[in-house]
């Protein structure tokens, strides 16, 4: 077995140092409400679309079969930790699929533990603890927990090399973690080459609509929270180490792209037809995704998938399957 380094001496912040305390409170701040087009906004008007199919089948196999619903196919889980919070959906399905399982949820933000310990501590009453700390320095008292879950916060956290250590401690012999999050170029800047790609399958199906203009505007990440994806593209590499790699399955290389971009021509003119049957689309609360072409959203997928699995661009989404390191 590969020596582990301590990653006390591996930190990139620490927890004294003024300024990323003032960037960790702004940081708690923004996830303190339900922000609109989050997953938790969004899960308000929830429908099984061709992008979440699509995911379901990177990760599970299955087209209906989310991946939290196939935690429980790894084994009988009692003690489980929630590293961050991201949709109170699935974290219900985590509960529903697991009868015998108690989570703990842990997060930066005092608002998203208090609406866990509101919403899910009602629904499945004795089974739900909730508790607000920062990832960057949280202790996990060794061999405690048989499963640790987090999906769409590890890349908000910097000190990987420290929080994959806590994860492996935690852990009792035999236990599992979860991870599902975003993996792509940090802070959602998309490379060239992935933005070439982008480029060529959205002007494709652009050809066949009258009236638009060609071009793409990319979003910088001046809406993104102060931790966002501050080092998204390295979190498989330093979890590989601390903990026993299982499975890794990787996903939406390019459609992921779709919600930090936007035509160049939007607004763009549509018929009154089509105004009506987007603002019935919105009240149902369909994403961009869910608006665009079977065609397109098809290629990026196919695209997507072939272009970085032969290492020509990041895999944007992963998920990923731990075991306990002995």
């Amino acid at each position: 077995m590969p020596t582990v380094p301590v990653p006390s001496s591996l930190l990139r912040v620490r927890a004294d140092d003024p300024e990323y305390r003032r960037v960790a409170a702004a940081e708690a701040a923004y996830w303190q409400n339900v922000l609109p087009g989050s997953l938790e906004d969004v899960e308000k008007h929830y429908r099984v679309g061709r992008n979440e199919r699509y995911m379901n089948m990177r990760f599970t196999g299955e087209p209906r079969t989310h991946w939290t619903e196939s935690i429980a196919r790894w084994g009988t889980f009692r003690h489980g930790l929630v590293l961050g919070t991201s949709s109170l959906r699935y974290e219900a399905r985590i509960l529903v699929t697991n009868p015998g399982l108690h989570l703990v949820f842990v997060d930066l933000s005092v608002g998203a533990v208090a609406r866990r310990a509101d919403v899910l501590g009602k629904r499945f009453p004795g089974r739900v603890s909730t508790a607000t700390a920062d990832l960057n320095f949280l202790e996990i008292p060794a061999a405690t927990y048989d499963l640790v879950v987090s999906s769409s916060t590890v890349h908000h956290v910097t000190n990987l090399e420290h929080l994959a250590f806590q994860v492996n401690r935690g852990l009792t012999a035999g236990g599992h973690f979860f991870l599902e999050d975003y993996v792509g170029e940090p802070r959602f800047l998309f490379s060239d080459a992935k933005k070439r790609l982008f480029d060529v399958v959205y002007h494709r199906d652009l050809a066949a609509q009258r009236g638009r203009k060609p071009g793409l505007v990319w979003l910088d990440a001046s809406d993104l929270s102060p931790f966002c994806g501050v080092r998204s593209d390295e979190i498989l590499d330093v979890f590989r180490v601390y903990l026993e790699e299982v499975q890794v399955r990787t996903a939406g290389t390019l459609s992921n792209a779709v919600m930090r971009s936007r035509p160049a021509d939007y607004p763009f003119p549509v018929s009154p037809w089509k105004i009506r049957l987007a603002r019935w689309r919105k009240r149902l609360g369909l994403q961009r995704a869910d608006l665009l072409g079977k065609r397109f959203l098809d290629e990026l997928f196919l695209v997507g998938d072939v272009a970085s699995e032969a290492g020509i661009v990041r895999p944007s989404v992963a998920f990923a399957v731990y075991r306990k390191r002995g």
